[in-house]
């Protein structure tokens, strides 16, 4: 990576979404879940990483990590509105994680929408769409943000 890389970051991830719980990973999971489906997130697939990687590769060594895969219908069908081909850009991932030397569950994520922006994945002649996508796709985190952070502790 040259210096000019690593001394900038893409706008996608310098606006990703992160907190910080004070409960049990087991109890987090299962709550951030819940507060997607609250504001109409469907969920596609939760997955525990840190037991496939032991599973299938045998290493024991990563904290407990979980993939909260979901899908918003709106979302989908915007994005499907814009380029069917945006579809491989969907669905949102939360991140529920633990760091070693941490109490706390970290709760992350990073917009798809964003991401579809700001890698430019949308035909030419899309930006209003694509604004509009991120905008609907952000009041609807900003929902489930606040309530994770209203609701999370302990």
């Amino acid at each position: 990576m040259s210096d000019t890389a690593a001394e900038s970051s893409a706008p996608t991830a310098d606006e990703a979404l992160h907190t910080t719980l004070d409960v049990p990973f087991d109890d987090a999971v299962p709550f951030v879940q819940i507060e997607h489906e609250l504001a109409d997130f469907e969920t596609v697939r939760v997955t525990r990483l840190d037991e496939m990687i032991e599973g299938m590769l045998g290493h024991d060594d990563v904290e407990r990590t979980a993939l909260i895969v979901v899908c918003h219908p709106e979302i989908a069908h915007d994005a499907l509105s814009i380029d069917p081909t945006l579809a491989g850009m969907l669905p949102c991932t939360t991140l529920v994680y633990e760091r070693e030397g941490d109490d706390l569950v970290h709760v992350h994520h990073v917009s798809a929408a964003k991401a579809i922006r700001d890698l430019g994945c949308a035909p030419g002649g899309c930006d209003d769409a694509v604004e509009e996508l991120v905008e609907k796709t952000g009041e609807l985190m900003t929902v489930v943000w606040e309530n994770i952070e209203k609701h999370g502790r302990a």
